[in-house]
């Protein structure tokens, strides 16, 4: 990948639990503005691999960079908003809230503007006010999307982001990633839709057991299937 900037280099990157080898030498590169996807049935290790990104756990061998910083510094995470694949979510709160929480926790400034705008890009600006209890599993992920999207982060993590949306859901989650990625934002993505995989990502990685099989852009991976 010369000549372009890299948002993610991963080297030889390797993680156990237990005596299971989760992560087996895992090495490419992400571009900086691209959507990327990971793709691999259930124990490839895609949550796995977020995890390390996100610095929820450390490889055992290897190095990640972020933007040129190793992922063991807090700055290099800092410029990362992401929706887990099984988030907790105290429905017993407004939409207001949350955000407010999750920017608080994060450490992100925030006024009520920024509030509104994280709220209005994903469709549910007239819904700050709503309790997450009466919201659908569509809005609930939207919550998320908007979570996710606060401090301006540089990219995206979303870990099955549109698992379980109805088809408008589904769409509308669509052109919030393809949004972003106009914006100059990395967007990396898994999923075990094929057909999202190839209407929105630009480079895909596929895992077996812990192992890539293939890293690279999505036609020519459409091609060698």
């Amino acid at each position: 990948m010369s000549n372009v900037v890299v948002a993610v280099e991963v080297k030889g990157l390797d993680f156990t639990l237990g005596k299971r080898k989760i992560l087996k030498g895992l090495q490419f590169q992400i571009r900086k503005g691209s959507v990327f996807a990971v793709v691999g049935h259930n124990g490839a290790g895609k949550t796995t691999f977020f995890h390390i990104l996100l610095g929820i756990k450390f490889q055992d061998q290897g190095s990640v960079d972020i933007f040129g910083q190793s992922n063991s510094d807090w700055r290099a995470r800092s410029k990362i908003g992401y929706v887990l694949e099984r988030p907790y979510l105290n429905l017993d709160q407004e939409l207001g809230q949350l955000l407010k929480y999750h920017a608080k926790l994060s450490g992100i400034p925030y006024t009520n503007a920024d509030l509104a705008h994280a709220a209005e890009q994903v469709g549910l600006l007239g819904h700050l006010d709503q309790n997450l209890s009466t919201f659908s599993k569509g809005m609930l992920q939207k919550a998320l999307l908007a979570q996710a999207s606060l401090g301006d982060p540089e990219m995206l993590v979303l870990d099955e982001p549109m698992s379980g949306l109805d088809p408008v859901s589904r769409e509308i989650e669509k052109v919030q990633i393809q949004k972003w990625r106009d914006m100059g934002k990395t967007i990396i993505f898994s999923s075990h839709v094929m057909e999202d995989v190839e209407q929105l990502a630009d480079d895909v990685l596929i895992l077996e057991a812990g192992e890539m099989k293939f890293c690279g852009p999505v036609q020519e991976w459409r091609a060698s299937r």
